[in-house]
């Protein structure tokens, strides 16, 4: 199960989906993967909005079940060719894709535009 950003972000910022995205997070937890990409996404944006507590949330989200896998030169180029085919996902969101689309995985999400690709997508109802 590849996780996207904006699950990662609805648990530690207690968004609206937050105790789903929790939820499916415990459950995947043992398949979850995610683009070293995505985590720098996270990082970015959780030093962004919780600058005090960034240290541990970082250390939650590197040391957590997560596996984070290096982007390779094929997802490089699956990801350039989801942004020009889905105008709507932003780098990090290509770069989930590609990486769900070269291991064959779904995508876990908060983000509609990922059901507009041709990849398996788990959504909140």
């Amino acid at each position: 199960m590849i996780i996207d950003t904006s699950v990662v972000l609805a648990v530690f910022f207690n968004e609206k989906y937050g105790a789903w995205a929790a939820d499916k997070l415990e459950h995947y937890k043992t398949e979850a993967k995610m683009s070293v990409v995505n985590l720098s996404e996270c990082l970015i944006l959780i030093r962004d909005r919780q600058p005090r507590d960034f240290e541990d949330l970082k250390e939650r989200l590197v040391n957590g079940p997560i596996e984070f896998v290096s982007p390779s030169t094929v997802q490089a180029v699956i990801a350039a060719e989801a942004r020009l085919k889905y105008s709507k996902l932003n780098l990090g969101d290509c770069f989930a894709y590609a990486l769900a689309k070269d291991l064959k995985d779904a995508i876990l999400s908060l983000d509609i535009a990922f059901k507009r690709t041709d990849i398996k997508t788990i959504l909140p109802l």
